[in-house]
């Protein structure tokens, strides 16, 4: 399907927006989203609606249908891709990958996807702890890791994904050492929505709001790991 860039990101968005709500995206949430006027916001609704990649239902709000779907889990897996290529090959850091990827998603064929994919040992997970769709565009409902807000104080973990689009929280978890691979101990779970834990690298806590802990996967560290 012949959408532009800047449509491919409305996709995204209203993709990424769903999710998180459980529910129809309003328009006024796309606009915060994407940093665009409330009339840009209607005009590009309207657009994506005649050419059959979302539903909008006025006072209800914004769906994707499935062709749009189909084309978001397209640039999902164009960028995942990408990312790990970049990870692996191009001697990036977790946290610099995504705004490279953004930018180059939009222009991936399904072939030079395919043979990222398979120069690439066919990967399951991105830098980020992600899922990758394949080439069918099918993509596990379900994340393999468990959040960090379901461990206890004391308990030790290795993060295996981390949440990256936000630009606020990735430097913040990249520059307090904490990433995919950090073992890390629950130090303290405060009553004022503030996770305190402790990355064995270099021993000084980070305090996360639960927000953003809750959006960090982990597993339990095996206790053989770094001598433990």
């Amino acid at each position: 399907m012949d959408l532009s860039p800047i449509a491919e990101d409305y996709l995204k968005a209203i993709y990424h927006l769903e999710d998180g709500h459980q529910r129809p995206v309003r328009t006024a949430e796309i606009s915060e989203e994407l940093g665009v006027t409330s009339p840009s916001v209607s005009s590009m609704i309207d657009t994506l609606d005649e050419r059959g990649v979302v539903d909008y239902t006025p006072y209800r709000g914004v769906e994707l249908t499935d062709r749009g779907e189909e084309v978001v889990l397209r640039l999902v897996r164009n960028h995942r891709l990408l990312e790990t290529f970049m990870m692996e090959c191009l001697d990036y850091s977790w946290s610099e990958v995504h705004d490279d990827a953004d930018r180059l998603e939009h222009h991936v064929s399904d072939e030079l996807a395919r043979r990222l994919e398979a120069f690439l040992g066919e990967p399951s997970m991105d830098p980020h702890g992600d899922p990758i769709p394949d080439a069918e565009l099918s993509m596990p409902e379900e994340s393999p890791y468990t959040p960090l807000t379901e461990y206890e104080v004391g308990e030790t973990v290795v993060v295996d994904q981390v949440p990256h689009r936000d630009p606020d929280i990735r430097e913040y978890l990249s520059r307090h050492g904490i990433g995919p691979g950090t073992r890390l101990t629950v130090d303290e779970i405060s009553p004022i929505d503030l996770v305190t834990v402790v990355p064995t690298s270099d021993g000084q806590p980070v305090s996360l709001p639960t927000y953003v802990a809750r959006r960090l996967g982990a597993r339990a560290a095996p206790r053989n790991e770094n001598g433990f």
